[in-house]
Parts: C-alpha cells; structure tokens; sequence
C-alpha cells in the first residue's frame, strides 16, 4: 500500500489531476466541470512529459556527438541516478526515504496551512531526490531510523515551502501574477544566478521583446527560432563529427539529413511541451483555487520546471546556450582545481540553464538571461566536481555518476556538520515567514 501511494506521489499527471480534482469538487462544480478538469489536467501533464521525452530523445545523439567532437572525458551528473543507486545500495535509506517523502508532504500542507509560506510543493521526482540526500545525510552521521524519519520529515516539510519562497519573487514577474510558484532542486542556483544577471543587466531591453527587421520578423516565432538555433547547433556537431561516426546513428539516412531532422524534431518537443503547459495550466490554477480557498487558504502550487517556460521562450533558448558555455569553462576550471570533470549536461542545460536565462531575464533583460545561464552553468559544473570530491559516492553504488541538482548538493554539504545544517534549514524558514510577512502588510497597506 505505502509502494503505491509512494509511486502515485512520484506520477506527476495524476497527483496534478487529484489535486485539480479536490480543487473543482471544493469549488462544487457539477461532475462535468470536475470530470473535465481532472481530465485535461491529466492531459496536460502527460503532453508536457511527452515534450520532454521527445525533446531528451532528438538531443541524445547529439550529446554523444558533442563528447566525441571535443573529447570530452569525465564522469556523467544525474541527481536521479545518484539517488536512485542510494536507495539499491543502503536498505536503510530506501526505509527511511520512502517515509520522510510521504510524512514530509504532509508537513508541507500542514506548514502551507498554519505558517505565512503558502506553497504545495507538486514536482514528485524532487521530491524523491530531496527525501533521499536528508536519509543520506542522516544515515552518514549515524543517526538511528526513528530520528531520522521524524526530524528527515520534518526538514523535507520545511525545504518543500522553504524553496518556493526563495524563488517567488522573481517568479511574479515572469508569470506577472502570484497563482503559481517553482518547485525544483535548482532554486538557490538559478535564483542566485538571476541576481547577478540583474546587477550586470539591463532590465528595460527584454528578450522577449527584441526588436527586429520586418524581414527577420519570422524570428519572433518559438517554431521557427528554435527551429534554427538547433539547426546550427546540430549541423555543426554533424558535420565536425563526420559522416562515418554520424552513420553509427544515422544508419543508412544520410548524416545531413539525419542531424535536420533531429533539429527539428527537437523543436517539436518544445511545442508539444508548450502546449501541455498551457493545457494544464489553464485547468489546474483555476482548480486549485477551490483548495487555497477551502482547505489551505492563499495556497500556491509549486510546479517543476517546464511551467515557466510558456511564459519567456526567447530567454529560455538564450539560457540554454549561454549555460552551455559556462559548463564547458567551468569543466576547464574543474579539471585543474578539482582533478575531476564533470561531463557538460546539454539536456539540463536546456531545461534548468534555460529557467537561469528565464528568471535572469526577469531580472536583467536579455543581457541578464546571458548572464544567468552562463553563471548557473558555471557553478553547476564547479560545485558538481566539489561534491564529488568530498563525498564517496561509489560507495553508495554510484561509481562515475555525480549530482546535478544543486540544492542537493548544498543539502549535502550543510550535513556534513548535522546540527550546523539543521540550525541553517529553520533559519532560513524563520526569516522567510517574517519576510513574508513583511511582504503582506506592505501590499495591505
């Protein structure tokens, strides 16, 4: 019973349709109006993870090829994979996880419900990476399983509120409204980015409002711009890599023709994806209304990455690049300061290097987008090989595979020092509620 549940956590279109559907029937819609929105909330979850998919799978190839161009050699970043060889390898942490992850989304709606931090963190698979770096923490510093399951859940209650307030602020202005919040492990990376792409940036020359020449207005289309961009990107990896290493993927397909395609076929998954945000968003804010009402009032859900990305697609292809580029300097620096190289991650470039040059955008125009993905890309690469240096992760079955999501990495580091680590964790929740606070009574004023 706890297995299902755990995985129906971890399913993001069907907890997103449980909650569109307590919101509706709280609103007391009639069961067309709850069928319906359940339904397409559903639907709109699944076409984004069918964007993602599809999007993972046109640029696969082109990440191999891109290693092999520039000889690359290091060891590969997924926080999934970490984790996921965590809980294979320690019973322990797969017992304890399993129960911080349920008991801890609990504590974030009770949190949600009595403190001033308003925020039901809905992402499933950061919340499993969360639920498994605090069992690990614990587990390292020899804490028994009774602890560790009641202060665990507790902290995971406190960082799933915690995180989305930190990024609140910049999220109002990408989305110009307060209806949803981000909900990922990426938060103090891109946010923190954010800031610097602000003070280097110019906020008044949006990225998203690029000026351009009636002939060159055909740009201004997400299809046709992305379209382009992975269409240089692909045809210079194609053609430096060469037909006879192209044609191991490629098979018989010419290797020009196959690299098109796969270009292309990338910026279909960005428009499948962006329609399923708009799918799901256009049913699950107005559902949710009904639990922020009801049950818990002034309630935002938390959502994962690809929700923003409706809202500024120009700044989100700018983040990606210039996130790219910081991972590859940043592997430079890595391999002389840190004897390790973390692999450049082009597919998390793309989805968090791009909500970097989003929220960097938010905060310093088109220039601050530049400067927040390629500062975000940066420190990725940088506190990955630092990460991977201090910690064994081959003895938790992970040999040649290090952390990509940097509050895990951050979380990892306060525990090294437990009580130092917690002290910083209710800190920062205290300062958030009376920031918070504060924010109510100015707006009220």
């Amino acid at each position: 019973m706890l297995d299902f549940l755990l995985q129906l956590i971890q399913t993001p279109a069907i907890i997103l349709a449980i909650v569109a559907l307590i919101g509706l029937v709280l609103q007391k819609k009639n069961a067309s109006e709850v069928f319906s929105g359940t339904i397409k909330t559903a639907l709109g979850m699944l076409m984004l993870s069918a964007g993602s998919s599809i999007i993972v799978q046109e640029i696969s190839p082109f990440v191999d090829l891109f290693q092999t161009v520039f000889n690359l050699d290091g060891f590969a970043t997924s926080s999934e994979a970490v984790v996921g060889a965590m809980q294979t390898a320690i019973p322990v942490i797969a017992r304890t996880s399993a129960l911080i992850m349920a008991v801890g989304f609990i504590v974030n709606v009770v949190l949600a419900r009595v403190t001033p931090l308003k925020y039901i963190f809905l992402t499933g698979h950061m919340m499993w990476i969360l639920s498994v770096t605090i069992a690990y923490g614990f587990y390292i510093n020899d804490y028994n399983e009774s602890i560790t399951i009641l202060a665990g859940s507790i902290l995971q209650g406190m960082l799933m509120v915690i995180l989305p307030a930190i990024a609140q602020p910049i999220v109002k202005k990408i989305t110009k409204s307060d209806n949803i919040a981000y909900g990922h492990l990426t938060t103090v990376g891109v946010v923190a980015s954010a800031y610097i792409g602000g003070a280097l940036g110019n906020k008044n020359k949006d990225a998203e409002e690029v000026e351009l020449p009636k002939s060159l207005s055909f740009f201004k289309d997400t299809s046709i711009s992305v379209s382009i961009v992975m269409l240089i990107f692909y045809l210079f990896i194609i053609i430096s890599a060469g037909p006879k290493v192209v044609s191991e993927m490629a098979g018989e397909q010419n290797y020009i023709v196959y690299g098109i395609l796969k270009a292309l076929g990338f910026t279909v998954g960005i428009l499948v994806l962006l329609q399923g945000v708009r799918l799901f968003l256009g049913e699950l804010v107005p559902a949710f209304k009904g639990i922020s009402d009801k049950l818990v009032p002034g309630a935002r859900p938390a959502l994962d990455v690809p929700a923003l990305f409706g809202f500024a697609p120009n700044s989100l292809m700018i983040g990606f690049i210039s996130s790219v580029i910081g991972m590859l300097i940043a592997m430079l620096v890595s391999s002389i300061v840190f004897k390790a190289v973390p692999l450049v991650s082009i597919i998390g470039g793309f989805f968090t290097g791009g909500i970097a040059g989003i929220m960097g955008n938010a905060t310093g125009g088109r220039r601050g987008a530049v400067i927040s993905g390629f500062v975000y890309g940066f420190i990725l690469i940088i506190l990955s090989a630092f990460v991977y240096g201090i910690f064994d992760f081959g003895a938790v079955g992970s040999t040649g595979v290090g952390q990509d999501c940097i509050d895990a990495m951050i979380l990892m580091i306060l525990f090294k020092q437990p009580i130092i680590g917690i002290g910083i964790i209710i800190a920062s929740f205290i300062l958030l509620s009376i920031l918070e606070i504060k924010r109510k009574k100015k707006n009220n004023k």
